[in-house]
C-alpha cells in the first residue's frame, strides 16, 4: 500500500528533536484513532469492556515510530475476524485514517529538511 523505504531513509537522518516531534505526533494519533475507534465501533455494548479497553498507544521500534491500535480483551480477534467481520473495528480504523496521517507525517518531514 505504502512505501516506507524513503520515510525510513529520511527518519534515519533527522536529529533527536524530530523524532520527539513525530513521536508527539503519534501520540496524539493514537489517542484520537482509539477514541474514533470507541465511538464507531459497530457492535452494541454488553459489558462495555471491549470498548473500554481498546487501546492506542505509539511507540519508537528500531526501523522508526509506530502506531498501535489494539483489542485490549481476549475475544477481540473474535470481534476482528469473526461474524464475517461484521463487528470489526481496528483495520477499518485504520485503513480510513491511514492515508491522513502518513501525509501529515510527510509534510513533518519535509518542513525538517
Amino acid at each position: 500500500m505504502f512505501d516506507f523505504d524513503e520515510m525510513y531513509r529520511e527518519l534515519g537522518r533527522m536529529p533527536q528533536r524530530a523524532e520527539k516531534a513525530l513521536v508527539a505526533y503519534g501520540k496524539t494519533v493514537a489517542a484520537d484513532l482509539q477514541r474514533k475507534a470507541q465511538e464507531e465501533r459497530p457492535w452494541t455494548d454488553r459489558t462495555a469492556h471491549a470498548r473500554q479497553r481498546m487501546k492506542g498507544y505509539c511507540k519508537v521500534t528500531d526501523t522508526g515510530i509506530r502506531i498501535y491500535l489494539a483489542h485490549g480483551v481476549n475475544y477481540g480477534a473474535q470481534l476482528e475476524f469473526g461474524h464475517e467481520e461484521k463487528y470489526a473495528i481496528i483495520y477499518p480504523t485504520l485503513k480510513k485514517e491511514a492515508p491522513a496521517v502518513i501525509k501529515s507525517c510527510w509534510k513533518m518531514i519535509g518542513g525538517m529538511k
